[in-house]
């Protein structure tokens, strides 16, 4: 957020300047990457055991420039929002060259080792951390590398016991803690918030999602790769789809694998393995989206070693120029596909219209292009029924959300257009017998605020409807009951029934501000201007890292001024 803000200072809202700085921190991840490859390539017992057909630096180069160029990287780059991944992998790669660094000082006996390394891994994790939380897993890469490389140490020696120590105290304490807190409330319940699967499904699902990413990494597909994979298909169970299980067990016998020949295929083995380390974080228990490529952003840098060690193996002699040839034929068609994509990238309109014609049954990528295109025409134009046409397909879509039913009924009725009772009964139906996510949520909210903030004519009865509807599928969710209060308060005018469902969803959620934020806001509307001052209290106290404090000190500011009326009447 703090590298954001600067952007925002020194160019505005420009995506260009945004996209450069995120194209500066990818070439500074580059050349760590090849400064870390080459001093793993060229440690001792790496160097004298093995032999490639070009040199250590060569490798490392290769290796570093197929990753710079690899289209899967494009959405860790040209989304901007994703700094926060290449950064989080900045802060992780130099932790980890200080850590190699300090590693090889106490191998050689060297002073100053033991603190590079508990220096690398606590302040690159730290900054990591402040970026993306899946520099939590920087110690993991760590170990992996200690293990390959270094084997720990000679078995006695201070250096094992130094490094065991390291690893008991910054991985395996706290990864004991972390699992003994998340998988007890995993398998007592596991089903997922605002998710069409639950945790086992997920991880079934994944199996086969991981597949579609070391070939999205190693054979590109430009029709296959997207900013949208919301349609993919879940596994509802081992064979369903049949895919499933084999899936589950190739991945199982490459990891098993490359644990077993580590020792013939050192940077193979070690390349396969770190592409895994990541995915043990964000392709397993956790409560995320199935398939997102900025995951592999740092993971695919594995996967192309292993291709690269193999193909450029010194022990095998034959047909050495068409292995060469191979990589760098791989590195331009690279570069090549990375040039399309970011074309497509580079004009709005025409990446959603890409975006929709690949992924034809995205409900994400066809709403995109309908809001692309709204944003284009008046209504009495033919690209805005082009646009409405789009959020009708979509709507009917297996995988939809309420985003196209949203977009047909806010642009209706801010033109004045007619609204098909269908949509209210599309919506109806899917908020009754679907977990809502947080993009649902929000289109309810946006409706909910057009009529009654922007003088949008949203009907209200079919709205109430919705609403009441999604309430009676989801009677304990704290923030629909925000959002239903809103509605009662706010269009309905209904305070009375609006008061104990906000009080309600402070008691079920007592530590998110949103919903202290709209209690307090209907207090001070109906003058409970005591209750008011303590809730107020509340928020202070759930103030992580003073995100309310503007809140807090409008709320402040609204209640002594509502106090001094009431004490001028008095």
């Amino acid at each position: 957020m703090l590298s954001l803000s600067v952007d925002r200072y020194l160019h505005g809202l420009d995506p260009y300047a945004m996209k450069v700085t995120n194209l500066v921190i990818h070439l500074a991840n580059g050349l760590l990457i090849f400064l870390l490859l080459f001093r793993l390539f060229t440690l001792s017992r790496c160097e004298k055991r093995y032999a490639f057909v070009v040199a250590p630096a060569t490798l490392a180069g290769l290796t570093t420039t197929a990753w710079l160029l690899a289209p899967i990287n494009l959405t860790g780059v040209l989304y901007v929002v994703q700094r926060m991944e290449s950064l989080a992998t900045l802060f992780m790669l130099v932790g980890l060259l200080a850590y190699t660094s300090g590693r090889t000082r106490l191998a050689g006996g060297r002073r100053g080792g033991l603190r590079r390394m508990w220096g690398g891994l606590m302040v690159g994790g730290v900054l990591g951390l402040l970026s993306k939380e899946s520099a939590v897993m920087l110690p993991v890469y760590a170990l992996l590398i200690e293990w390959v490389f270094f084997g720990f140490g000679k078995p006695g020696s201070a250096a094992r016991g130094a490094v065991v120590r390291l690893f008991g105290t910054l991985l395996v304490l706290p990864g004991l803690i972390g699992l003994a807190w998340l998988l007890p409330r995993i398998f007592a319940n596991p089903e997922l918030a605002n998710r069409p699967f639950d945790v086992f499904e997920r991880l079934w699902t994944e199996a086969r999602v991981l597949w579609h990413y070391l070939a999205w990494i190693v054979v590109p597909n430009p029709g296959a790769l997207s900013l949208y994979h919301d349609a993919f298909p879940i596994s509802r169970g081992p064979l369903t789809p049949w895919t499933t299980l084999p899936a589950a067990m190739g991945l199982v016998a490459l990891a098993i694998g490359a644990v077993v020949l580590r020792h013939r295929f050192r940077l193979a083995a070690f390349g396969v393995l770190w592409f895994f380390v990541m995915h043990l974080l964000v392709s397993t228990v956790l409560n995320l989206e199935l398939v997102y490529e900025h995951r592999n952003y740092l993971g695919s840098m594995g996967i192309l070693l292993a291709v690269f060690a193999l193909l450029l193996d010194g022990r095998v002699k034959e047909l050495a120029f068409v292995r060469r040839f191979a990589v760098v034929a791989l590195i331009v068609l690279y570069g090549f596909l990375t040039f399309l994509r970011a074309n497509e990238w580079g004009d709005p309109v025409q990446q959603a219209y890409i975006e929709a014609t690949r992924q034809f049954d995205s409900p994400r990528a066809q709403y995109g292009l309908g809001l692309e295109l709204t944003r284009l025409a008046p209504p009495e134009s033919p690209t805005f029924g082009i646009a409405m046409d789009t959020w009708r397909e979509a709507a009917a879509l297996p995988h939809t959300t309420l985003l196209p039913w949203h977009g047909l009924i806010y642009e209706h009725a801010r033109h004045g257009l007619p609204i098909d009772p269908a949509w209210w009964a599309g919506m109806k139906e899917y908020v009754s017998s679907r977990p809502l996510s947080a993009q649902d949520r929000t289109a309810l909210y946006t409706l909910i605020d057009a009529r009654a903030n922007r003088d949008i004519p949203i009907p209200v009865g079919p709205l109430r409807e919705v609403i009441e509807a999604a309430r009676e599928a989801n009677p304990n969710n704290a923030l629909l009951m925000t959002l239903h209060a809103n509605f009662l308060l706010n269009i309905a005018g209904d305070a009375r029934a609006a008061e104990p469902l906000l009080y309600e969803a402070v008691a079920r959620k007592p530590k998110d501000p949103a919903v202290w934020r709209n209690l307090i806001t209907f207090q001070l509307a109906i003058g409970e201007l005591d209750r008011a001052a303590s809730s107020i209290d509340r928020l202070e106290a759930v103030n992580r890292l003073g995100q309310e404090n503007k809140a807090i000190e409008r709320f402040r500011a609204e209640l002594a001024q509502r106090q001094a009326i009431a004490g001028g009447q008095d």
